[in-house]
């Protein structure tokens, strides 16, 4: 299995509380989408708890977002947000906060009808939040892996930066009602701190 591609740069110019983006493969800007369409799209604007902040402000084929807790873990908004990978017209706004302890949250990002995804997204962390997450993803819905991951985490510091993961080299996750991918707590047995995340996209090409 050919690996997925996991990468991200930042430069400390500030934006809005955000860091100017930079990836590989490009001077600047975000990971070039070519002529995929945007099919699940999260600016986290439009709501305050768990429940309200999983619904995307854009999705094709139901969308949404699965919390699992430890204790008194739990997910709500930070203010303000970041200003990277602003799609639909949003502005910074707010952003998911998932406070420690937890144990992972699952990105349900269906591609029934597309193929070769690429998700986009920045993260942050407080000063005593998890400094990384496990990265995995399904295509049966049940079974999580990494396998062909050429990066299994992402590190998380107390600057906002955009992450991209491009999914274009696995056929197993075009065409998929079931493709979800978890970012998992490296610390889940504390209390303390919080992870957040941001303008997560989702762009694929029509299959």
């Amino acid at each position: 299995m050919k690996h997925i591609a996991l990468a991200a740069l930042i430069i400390s110019v500030g934006f809005s509380g955000c860091i100017k983006d930079r990836v590989s493969n490009a001077t600047s800007g975000p990971v070039p989408v070519g002529d995929r369409k945007l099919i699940h799209y999260w600016s986290f604007n439009n709501g305050s708890d768990s429940s309200s902040l999983a619904i995307p402000d854009t999705t094709i084929g139901g969308g949404t977002i699965h919390f699992s807790f430890a204790a008194a873990g739990y997910a709500d908004a930070v203010s303000p947000g970041c200003g990277l990978n602003l799609r639909m017209l949003q502005d910074t706004g707010s952003g998911l906060r998932v406070r420690n302890p937890f144990y992972s949250w699952t990105l349900r990002v269906p591609t029934t009808g597309y193929k070769q995804p690429i998700i986009q997204f920045a993260t942050q962390k407080s000063n005593s939040g998890p400094a990384s997450n496990t990265i995995t993803y399904t295509t049966d819905g049940v079974n999580y892996t990494s396998a062909g991951l050429s990066a299994t985490s992402i590190t998380i510091s107390t600057s906002w930066t955009l992450y991209s993961l491009d999914f274009s080299s696995i056929p197993a996750v075009d065409n998929n009602p079931n493709f979800s991918v978890r970012f998992s707590n490296s610390i889940a047995d504390t209390s303390g701190g919080n992870d957040r995340y941001d303008n997560i996209s989702v762009d694929a090409f029509a299959k």
